[in-house]
């Protein structure tokens, strides 16, 4: 027993490695790639995040039809919180838009909220996806059947 106990005397405890600081952080970036939406700024946008399959012009045409189409207006957001993991991150957004209703056409207001994966991709993170998890459209009412 006490050469167990002598054993564990003098080992240092493990040491975990410090991530590597990037700046701007998962938060900064997703707070900076919704400041250009909401001012479709879509070139300052293309900075923030990982599109692999596009270039510049086509990412900002492509959200310029986007947010054309589906009438979109981003009024205002705030961050929820922020979970870095080793080369990723995600990040929880409460969002408030307008946009044109799928269902009716007509144009609604909606609070949502909505996760932003991150990745690092040469030593910056970028936003890989993006994905609405409350509210995300009109909830249709369910019908109560009696049998």
């Amino acid at each position: 027993m006490l050469t167990a106990l002598l054993s564990c005397v003098g080992k240092p405890e493990p040491e975990i490695p410090e991530r590597k600081v990037l700046d701007p952080s998962p938060t900064k970036v997703v707070e900076e790639l919704l400041k250009a939406w909401q001012h479709e700024d879509f070139k300052r946008a293309f900075k923030y995040v990982y599109a692999p399959y596009s270039d510049e012009e086509g990412y900002v045409i492509q959200m310029k039809n986007y947010f054309k189409d589906n009438q979109i207006s981003i009024l205002d957001f705030h961050v929820l919180g922020t979970q870095i993991y080793d080369r990723t991150a995600i990040v929880i957004v409460e969002l408030r838009q307008k946009l044109k209703s799928p269902k009716t056409g007509a144009i609604i207001e909606l609070n949502q909220k909505s996760q932003y994966d991150l990745g690092i991709f040469e030593d910056k993170w970028k936003v890989t996806a993006g994905i609405c998890f409350e509210n995300c459209i009109e909830q249709e009412k369910d019908l109560k059947v009696n049998e």
